[in-house]
């Protein structure tokens, strides 16, 4: 009796064990990302691990990198939104949420520590924008100054004309246009091939994400750049919300460690990177400090250009932003 007992006993266990696996969520994750080399998805990646190993079998999320899933980087927003997929690092919301493009205003920000300032500024508009299209912001994890690159040498802004340059967002594309380019629109996927097709001649990133992805197309860069680079992680709102309170909690931490991971790898690296570059034969040339200041004077009445028909949320954070610089 005792050992039908304990047999029947270790039964309903392992039938309560396969229970509680088969009632495991699947939830699909995206990067703009094509590569898992690069510190932001191969964040993504180890926080979508420890989030399926520590949410006591809740979900089972899976990373997919650029390109695998047909989605276009100026999509992801909405892919989120309407539970396409679950959970996304996205680079390229600005098409959905305008606040975005307070950060990428070009040369409003000069140092690592205003873009910081500005981000805490703005990131509550950003929270309720997201919102509104049913996604949720967990956290977000920086790029350094986005500088140019180009198939041809590039040392100085007046080189940019009449060239074709891959921009991030429209208001990287007004810098182009202010120095007499063309600015073209692609995702990172893309990027490769239009490089060696001349489709673009050259584009503004960081050594750390395309300066070291695309370095066998590019020949030279000019360390002068129109903005630093945020990219939100982000979860679709009625997938989080089905979340237990411990786990969205659970989510949430571990969006924000690996976040603050990936910007301080991207950070850290910067300098390294572009010197193995340079060693590899890529040209780096440096501005002065009067190419700067002269760049940011040109660029100065876009900022109000810009804002001019934004939403009343935007005005007010870009308001805040401006007023604390001043400070």
């Amino acid at each position: 009796m005792r050992n039908a007992l304990r047999t029947a006993t270790l039964a309903c266990g392992i039938l309560a064990g396969a229970a509680s696996v088969s009632l495991a969520e699947t939830w699909t994750g995206y990067t703009y990302l094509a590569s898992d080399s690069l510190p932001g998805s191969k964040n993504l990646i180890a926080l979508a691990e420890e989030f399926s190993e520590r949410s006591n079998g809740a979900v089972d999320l899976q990373i997919n990198l650029a390109g695998s899933l047909g989605i276009k980087a100026a999509d992801i927003t909405q892919s989120v939104g309407t539970g396409v997929v679950q959970l996304s690092a996205d680079g390229f919301f600005l098409g959905s949420i305008e606040e975005g493009g307070i950060l990428r205003l070009p040369m409003l920000f000069s140092t690592r520590e205003e873009f910081e300032a500005a981000l805490e500024i703005v990131t509550p508009a950003l929270e309720e924008a997201f919102e509104e299209k049913n996604v949720v912001l967990l956290a977000q994890y920086l790029y350094p100054l986005q500088v140019s690159w180009g198939t041809f040498d590039i040392a100085s802004l007046d080189d940019l004309k009449g060239r074709k340059m891959r921009v991030s967002s429209p208001e990287q594309g007004a810098f182009v246009t202010a120095f007499g380019g063309s600015p073209v629109t692609i995702g990172g996927a893309e990027v490769p091939t239009a490089l060696q097709t001349g489709v673009v001649e050259g584009v503004f990133t960081a050594s750390v994400g395309g300066g070291r992805l695309w370095k066998d197309q590019l020949t030279s860069t000019y360390r002068l750049g129109p903005n630093f680079f945020n990219s939100a992680i982000i979860v679709n709102k009625d997938a989080f919300d089905a979340l237990s309170p411990e786990n969205q909690a659970l989510l949430r931490e571990l969006a924000a460690k690996y976040a603050t991971q990936a910007t301080e790898e991207n950070m850290a690296n910067e300098a390294t990177v572009t010197a193995e570059l340079q060693a590899g034969g890529i040209g780096v040339f440096e501005p002065t400090d009067e190419a700067i200041a002269s760049a940011a004077a040109a660029m100065k009445p876009f900022w109000s250009q810009w804002v001019a028909d934004k939403n009343d949320r935007t005005k007010a954070a870009l308001d805040a932003v401006l007023r604390s610089m001043e400070n």
